[in-house]
């Protein structure tokens, strides 16, 4: 009798602990009620409400799994399970569940509303759109049956329909979550970021410790070019979130992009000490650290960064331009051919490996290099110059004036292009003079 007493305290004090959001130590109550009790569907059921407060949707699923094996009707229950199942994708078991569901109880409304939700994660647009009008002829003001069509709409890019969709839905329950966050995000998705800014700062009045809310926020800044803004955005984030490794990392990206490299590091050093198994993080600090000319620190990082993810392009990338500042160029590209292996229209690859091919001396391979470079950027300054230079040092006189011209009338100001001309007729003459001075001559003056 003691026993079944201390069940029912413990059950009561879940829910005080559950209605004070302490979902961990109410789980634990109500956990501990029923190792005394297995035998109370209602309280399995609630402890899958718990679970699902805690994210944990899988153990939710059998929770509620343990309920209706204890009452096998209860619509309710069912309701909840099919919803986790969508939850953690098994689709077709909980559009099986909701469709037994129908046949038990026609105008029960959620056996149609959460097939909307299936079938759109399904891919099966139709199917949900079916489901979403038999819903409307039952309860025609159901703002999960319009939050559900919404989703499916975005999917096929129908995004003007999807954002009457959901905001009927805030119409009917004003506080319906993530709507707000979901119409700014179709806003960003089409580039309209006027718009999507508004969105993310409205759901964010209504929300302001949303910590999700706030970096999707931050991530349109940077798009918009805005990038003080954004740094005040992701500032906030670490203060809202000190284990916030999203917003380290932003905030590097962003004083990488202004040139303080100092702080970039700073700010990537904060995030890897949140996260030390993250290969981009090494990365991103490989790089700055070659640009800051710590050649062998960057190698470090990026060798790392490479274990973890061997076709990261940019780590290569970075990793090649090491290389050829040390003097390695035999070792740089191998790590240039590894990129156009995994994505043949990366130019910088291709021009990279042309100056690892020039710095051996394989003047031919770095010339083909250089035009396929031109192929994919076909006003990349850089290769044109690298081709002048090459076609230069082989005697092409033609090609290298040509390269050169090309070169000046995209970019007038480029300082190697500009010093050209005077190069040009420098060699020229020289190569001019070695042919008509007599052999003995020449070996005389170059001695």
């Amino acid at each position: 009798m003691n026993d079944w007493l201390d069940a029912e305290s413990r059950v009561e004090r879940a829910l005080q602990l559950s209605e004070a959001q302490q979902w961990s130590e109410a789980l634990h109550e109500l956990e501990a009620a029923i190792a005394i009790n297995p035998n109370d569907p209602i309280w399995h059921a609630q402890r899958g409400q718990i679970l699902d407060q805690l994210e944990n949707f899988d153990s939710a699923v059998e929770a509620y799994r343990q309920a209706l094996d204890l009452d096998p009707e209860h619509l309710g229950i069912k309701t909840a399970l099919a919803i986790d199942m969508i939850r953690v994708g098994r689709y077709a078991d909980a559009v099986e569940l909701l469709a037994e569901m129908e046949k038990v109880e026609p105008q029960y409304e959620p056996s149609f509303c959460h097939r909307v939700a299936a079938y759109t994660r399904m891919g099966l647009h139709e199917k949900a759109e079916e489901m979403f009008y038999l819903a409307q002829q039952i309860n025609p003001d159901c703002p999960n049956c319009f939050h559900h069509i919404a989703e499916s709409l975005a999917c096929r890019e129908q995004y003007a329909k999807a954002i009457y969709c959901w905001q009927r839905a805030l119409e009917i329950a004003p506080d319906y979550p993530q709507v707000r966050q979901r119409i700014a995000e179709v806003y960003r998705a089409q580039r309209l970021y006027d718009k999507a800014r508004e969105g993310y700062l409205t759901a964010l009045r209504h929300d302001p410790g949303n910590t999700e809310l706030t970096a999707e926020l931050g991530d349109l800044l940077i798009e918009m070019d805005d990038l003080a803004a954004a740094t005040a955005k992701f500032q906030q984030l670490v203060e809202l979130d000190p284990q916030s490794v999203h917003g380290y990392t932003m905030l590097g990206l962003i004083a990488a992009q202004q040139d303080d490299l100092d702080k970039a590091v700073r700010h990537f050093e904060s995030a890897l000490m949140l996260d030390e198994t993250c290969p981009s993080l090494r990365a991103h600090i490989g790089e700055v650290e070659l640009r800051r000319g710590n050649y062998y620190d960057a190698l470090h990082h990026l060798s790392l960064a490479l274990e973890d993810q061997p076709d990261d392009c940019m780590a290569r990338m970075a990793m090649g331009n090491c290389l050829l500042e040390l003097g390695r160029p035999q070792e740089a590209a191998g790590h240039f051919e590894r990129i156009i292996e995994l994505d043949d229209s990366v130019a910088g690859a291709h021009h990279n490996l042309a100056v690892c091919h020039f710095l051996q001396n394989d003047f031919e391979a770095g010339i083909s290099r250089c035009h396929e470079a031109l192929r994919i950027e076909p006003e990349n300054t850089m290769a044109i110059h690298k081709l002048a230079l090459a076609y230069l040092h082989t005697c092409k006189w033609t090609e290298a004036r040509h390269m050169i011209r090309r070169g000046l009338a995209l970019e007038p100001d480029h300082a190697g292009l500009k010093a050209m001309p005077r190069t040009f007729i420098g060699l020229r003459l020289r190569n001019l003079a070695r042919q008509i001075t007599p052999t003995w001559l020449r070996c005389r003056w170059w001695r």
